[in-house]
């Protein structure tokens, strides 16, 4: 079995965010049961805007940037080059998205016929409810 997951799935398991007892939750389910995690390659620059903007927030002092850098470094998540440019931007356009970033995702998901799993409520409910492979990740899915 495999998942895709996105950046801000990835990201707050190395924050202190509220919701990463879920996020850390769910990815040591799918470990432990053998299930490969992926993601588009973007999701490093994702993962680095994300920060970038913890850091401008106050929510990350930014000398624990390594530490975060290197336990996402360590999750083993296999990164995809995006080959399906038309049907990442036909996803985008069924999405009425300005950008195709969360696309790629669902693109991806859809081409490995996986699950997208992310703790963005609107892509969940946006992309679940045109029947693409989407879950939330909340405190009921662990």
């Amino acid at each position: 079995m495999a998942v895709v997951v996105d950046a801000d799935l990835l990201t707050v398991l190395a924050t202190r965010d509220e919701r990463r007892d879920v996020a850390r939750a769910l990815v040591e389910r799918w470990l432990a049961r053998g299930v490969d995690l992926h993601a588009p390659e973007l999701v490093r620059y994702e993962m680095a805007s994300a920060l970038t903007l913890l850091v401008r927030a106050g929510r990350l002092h930014q000398g624990d940037l390594g530490e975060a850098a290197a336990q996402l470094a360590s999750l083993p998540v296999r990164l995809h080059r995006l080959d399906d440019i038309p049907a990442t931007v036909e996803i985008a356009l069924t999405l009425e998205r300005q950008s195709a970033y969360d696309a790629a995702y669902v693109a991806l998901a859809t081409a490995l016929g996986a699950e997208l799993w992310t703790l963005d409520r609107k892509l969940a409910r946006n992309a679940g409810g045109r029947g693409f492979p989407v879950h939330l990740a909340a405190e009921d899915s662990t």
